[in-house]
């Protein structure tokens, strides 16, 4: 945003130069009126320049006091996006992994919460704070220039005590910003959570316990906000006690005096005593809106801690390597979440270039985490993932491979919109192809508004398994060398598994395809097959060289042929000889 003298925004600028005029215009028609008095005292006519003074000083006040409320809301309007949409930038920038050190629900906090606070304090506080400031002197330049000098220099001594009064309280209640800053975020960081896991959470009954959550959270942030409300309180007795009372007892003291002793007239001294009211005005602002400046000192804190973050190594510039024709290789690759435990351990492998590698292992494994680690998602802690040539970090496994989850991650947007995430260049002609690839062909040409189509909120508007179908055709697009799959077909049914299956095949040998998968039945597609077991690589080789070997695909399959030939005698017995 533009500054004035490197200070605050130009907007601000022109808050405060508004809230002068008013004043100057109000101090100047006291002074009118006052000076209108003393005519009438002495049996004198109002002049007609009387009457243009009145109206020149009431139309500049009435036209700077309209304009100040445009004024803030415009600012406000262009404060929040823009601070919304830098922190946007900046959350984009750091990369996904820095954003879950950081944590999300205090992210989100930032976004919305503290950018409001952080707007209505640079808005709706900072200009009129200054103006409350500025106006108290201005006023007194008035009384000094119109009334009586010596009566403006008495009275600036309880006005030079305001300043100093609010400042001090500012710093002395700095501690409680901090203390409600942080009951915020644990606040924010809750409810996303019960958003996030609403149905998890109705399904085991766990509605209750994460109600209790939520309000111990809330409860925390209501007697934080408490606090600072009984010291807003404390600032406006303080202010109406040590200031006020001594302003105005100053100001009719000063009146009496002048006015008995002839040094000026009854006119000015009525005008003395409502400009002293006058001064209290902006003071008495920023004493009602004190709490405003504290709560938007700590969102400024929280911002400027937010905007300090820096960008995950995983976001710096890719290597440019050739991972369709040269073979991705693991040496000896751990690692680990925040906890500290490693999710992976010593995993060697090499993924030659055009493969097809299925992992398989019990929950729990850790085929997830390696997934996680080739997609640049979650950093090794230990070994190296390389080409024949070089060593590559997550920014270069970031750009190289495309990801299909087991939950598709669709947005309510457009279908055109959302496939164009995978491929911002892409014609409509290929966004078509693609959808037609992965068997969403018929379903697109039931669609109303085709490519326009609104997909609803989180794609709300799909079955489980068109979201999947979409989520493979958004990744295909993106024509990355690698194609990291978890669990696809997971929440197709029979005949929408074999058209991806169909596609998948369809693949040309450019693409090296990983594919996380619990279904034993489709290994005869893939070239290898790892086993992993408590985050290691136990087995690895093709699906006959493990068949033929004691191990965990030889005793799963085994087990699979046993319960079939069960479940095929017993219902043979069942239904008697010969039906």
């Amino acid at each position: 945003m533009r500054r004035v003298f490197g200070i605050f925004s130009a907007s601000t600028a022109i808050v405060v130069a508004l809230s002068l005029i008013a004043a100057a215009g109000t101090a100047g028609l006291v002074i009118v009126v006052g000076q209108g008095l003393d005519e009438l005292l002495s049996d004198r006519r109002l002049g007609t320049q009387w009457y243009f003074s009145a109206v020149g000083e009431l139309l500049a006040m009435a036209v700077a006091t309209f304009l100040i409320p445009v004024v803030i809301s415009r600012n406000s309007q262009d404060l929040t996006e823009h601070h919304r949409m830098k922190l946007l930038k900046h959350y984009l920038s750091i990369g996904p992994l820095a954003v879950r050190a950081a944590g999300e629900g205090e992210l989100v906090h930032a976004a919305m919460d503290s950018v409001e606070r952080s707007v209505k304090y640079r808005s709706s506080f900072i200009g009129p704070a200054v103006s409350a400031v500025a106006t108290p002197v201005l006023i007194l330049c008035f009384i000094a220039f119109a009334i009586d000098p010596l009566s403006a220099l008495l009275m600036l001594v309880p006005t030079a005590l305001v300043p100093v009064i609010v400042l001090g309280f500012q710093r002395r209640f700095g501690a409680s910003n901090g203390e409600y800053r942080r009951a915020q975020g644990i606040l924010s960081a809750a409810f996303l959570d019960a958003l996030r896991s609403l149905g998890m959470l109705k399904l085991n009954g766990g509605s209750r316990w994460m109600g209790a959550r939520i309000e111990k959270a809330t409860e925390r942030v209501r007697q934080q906000v408490m606090k600072l409300l009984a010291r807003n309180q404390l600032i406006l007795l303080v202010i109406d006690s040590s200031f006020a009372v001594l302003l105005l007892a100053t100001a009719c003291l000063l009146a009496w005096w002048r006015a008995g002793s002839g040094a000026i007239s009854p006119g000015a001294a009525l005008s003395l005593v409502i400009l002293s009211f006058l001064m209290l005005a902006p003071v008495n602002y920023v004493g009602s809106f004190f709490y405003i400046g504290m709560t938007g000192k700590a969102a400024e804190k929280k911002l400027a801690e937010v905007a300090g973050i820096s960008m995950h190594r995983s976001m710096a510039n890719p290597l440019d390597v050739d991972l369709r024709h040269r073979d991705l290789i693991l040496d000896g690759v751990s690692a680990g979440y925040d906890s500290g435990q490693q999710a992976l351990s010593g995993i060697s492998w090499h993924f030659p270039a055009g493969s097809r590698t299925a992992i398989i292992g019990p929950s729990g494994s850790g085929k997830t985490t390696l997934l996680r680690v080739l997609q640049g998602q979650l950093e090794a802690s230990d070994g190296t993932i390389r080409d024949v040539r070089q060593a590559m970090g997550p920014a270069t496994l970031k750009a190289s491979t495309a990801v299909v989850e087991q939950q598709a991650t669709l947005f309510g947007m457009s279908l055109r919109e959302n496939l164009l995430l995978g491929a911002p260049g892409a014609s409509d002609g290929e966004l078509l192809h693609t959808l037609r690839r992965v068997g969403l062909g018929p379903w697109f040409e039931g669609q109303p508004d085709g490519l326009d189509q609104r997909l609803g909120e989180g794609g709300s508007r799909l079955s489980g398994g068109q979201a999947q179908r979409l989520a493979l055709a958004r990744a295909l697009l993106a024509q990355r060398p690698i194609l990291l799959l978890d669990e696809p077909t997971s929440a197709l049914d029979v005949q929408s598994e074999a058209e991806v299956l169909g596609t998948l095949r369809g693949l040309d040998r450019s693409t090296t395809v990983i594919t996380v998968t619990h279904r034993l039945g489709l290994l005869a597609d893939y070239d290898y097959v790892l086993v992993m077991d408590q985050g290691q690589l136990i087995q690895a080789g093709s699906r006959e060289e493990l068949l033929a070997t004691d191990g965990y695909l030889k005793e799963a399959m085994d087990g699979f042929r046993h319960r079939a030939e069960a479940l095929h005698s017993g219902g043979r017995t069942e239904m008697g000889e010969g039906n």
